[in-house]
């Protein structure tokens, strides 16, 4: 499995907006030129979170984009799976019967223990212990490289 550019880019906007978070709601620009991602890319990223109830934007003057959950309630796994799709390790894990030795093979279960725990592991990271970490590096708000 492999993170596209897309689920990357979530995370480090997910993070921007918590990061700033206590000035108000954050602007795309803003977000644009702290991150270096182009305002019509971070349309095609903000979007999905925004639908999918992590993100919630505020019109007008001062309007910008707030988190719509706790930091402690959004995960690495939960930004993944909006921007990305299911995760999965191997195809025959989504689709058992993709495979006639789906019911019998060892391979498929060591695969799932691994996605499990996979996706144990990006479930236990939060945009809270990301902060965190961030802060304890002396890295307060700016670009995010994750």
């Amino acid at each position: 499995m492999r993170i596209s550019t897309k689920g990357r880019y979530g995370l480090r906007i997910l993070l921007d907006v918590a990061a700033h978070a206590q000035k108000g709601p954050v602007a795309l620009r803003d977000i644009s030129l702290r991150q270096q991602i182009s305002q019509k890319y971070l349309w095609q990223v903000i979007n999905p979170l925004k639908l999918a109830g992590l993100l919630r934007v505020t019109r007008g003057a001062h309007g910008g984009y707030t988190l719509a959950r706790s930091p402690t309630k959004i995960s690495i796994l939960d930004i993944v799976e909006i921007l990305e799709g299911p995760v999965s390790v191997v195809g025959c894990l989504q689709a058992p019967g993709s495979c006639d030795r789906s019911n019998d093979c060892t391979a498929r279960d060591a695969w799932a223990t691994v996605e499990a725990k996979l996706k144990d592991a990006m479930d236990d990271i939060t945009l809270q212990y990301l902060l965190e970490r961030q802060e304890a590096l002396g890295k307060t708000g700016g670009s995010y490289e994750i």
